[in-house]
């Protein structure tokens, strides 16, 4: 609204939700108000396009007839707020909630473990002669590892990297400090496992002694929680193309477990009664803040979506405006007269066709949610 408004357009709506009008109110040019459905909102502005109609008077305020550039900077504005308002979050949340960090204590000892493969480390289904290394070494919660084999370790990282490297079936030494500071040397025998998670988050081969690390909440000043803020959302973009690539193949899964009732995946697609589902979990588990950094990355991929190069998302009038402009350059640099604009009508059919699966797909993750959800512990 403010970038279509400094580019000279007109805005006549501003509302939060889709559908039936719930509420509103006029100031000035622009009705402002909330509507049924809670999916985001939307600006309407004068002359977006050719195919808009445009009512008398205001010719001169189409965005259509702007120049290119505060075109532009109109159409990405919607997708730039999402991406600011979730590098706020990221920020926010680490300085008034803290951050959990792992620490090099111990916070829990698996008491038993499968011996090798990709499902060592699993603390069900083992007899209770397959004790972890970790509790044969008389290893407990709160004892602090100092070294591994002989290495030093300071930072959770290289305890992780340190235990991981250990060769599977060998006696290792570790030393470590009880809660009490006082000292103690356990010789452990990792087992190996084809599925280890490494502090990139890799996964690979590697060895286990059958603990999980203990957790801090640390606040962050605000440089820190900068640096935090750029790394989670870079992360968040990741992952969210990454789920954009899965949609496809996760379809038909869906479909199948949604009809016959099997148990859906974690990583299946969720729609809005899924987020609510995730909402209440996150903040049983870890309260508001935990809650908010769901907020932020539901910006990021709402913001990355709206920037995807098909119509009518904003990404694909971003991707004719700069098709429109550098065939305009084409052609003033062989002499030729301006093309004009790209047809949006040979573009209607896409469109629509978008439109109908993004409808069908909704209309598939409310039932799933309903019918079979998630469960997310």
């Amino acid at each position: 609204m403010w970038c279509a408004r400094w580019s000279g357009g007109k805005v006549t709506e501003f509302f939060v939700g889709f559908g039936p009008r719930i509420w509103s109110f006029q100031r000035g040019e622009t009705e402002y108000g909330v509507k049924a459905i809670p999916a985001g909102g939307y600006v309407k502005i004068v002359g977006m396009t050719d195919l808009d109609e445009i009512e008398p008077g205001d010719e001169d305020r189409a965005l259509k007839d702007k120049p290119a550039r505060n075109r532009l900077i109109t159409l990405a504005a919607g997708s730039i707020m999402h991406f600011l308002i979730a590098l706020f979050i990221f920020a926010f949340v680490p300085m008034a909630w803290g951050q959990q960090q792992n620490t090099t204590s111990v916070g829990s000892v698996a008491a038993c473990m499968v011996p090798s493969g990709s499902n060592a480390g699993a603390t069900t289904g083992c007899s209770a002669a397959q004790t972890s290394p970790a509790a044969a070494a008389g290893l407990s919660a709160g004892d602090k590892i100092t070294t591994v084999d002989g290495k030093a370790v300071s930072d959770p990282t290289g305890l992780v990297n340190a235990l991981h490297a250990l060769p599977g079936g060998k006696a290792a030494t570790l030393t470590y400090t009880d809660p009490s500071g006082k000292s103690h040397t356990a010789t452990v025998t990792p087992v190996t496992s084809t599925s280890v998670t490494e502090s990139n988050g890799s996964t690979g081969t590697g060895s286990l002694i059958g603990i999980s690390l203990g957790v801090t909440t640390v606040h962050q000043n605000p440089i820190a929680a900068i640096k935090t803020s750029g790394s989670d959302f870079w992360s968040s973009i990741k992952g969210t193309f990454s789920g954009l690539a899965s949609i496809p193949a996760s379809i038909p899964k869906l479909f199948t477990s949604t009809v016959h009732h099997t148990q859906r995946s974690t990583s299946s697609p969720v729609g809005v009664v899924g987020m609510a589902q995730v909402s209440g979990t996150l903040y049983q588990q870890g309260g508001l803040g935990s809650v908010l950094l769901l907020v932020a990355e539901v910006n990021v991929f709402i913001g990355v979506f709206n920037l995807l190069p098909i119509l009518p998302l904003d990404g694909g009038h971003i991707a004719i405006l700069l098709y429109e402009e550098a065939r305009k350059r084409v052609y003033r640099l062989l002499h030729r007269s301006d093309p004009g604009r790209v047809d949006l009508n040979k573009m209607m059919p896409v469109a629509y066709g978008f439109l109908l699966f993004f409808v069908c797909l909704t209309v598939l993750l409310v039932a799933a949610d309903v019918t079979n959800p998630v469960s997310f512990g």
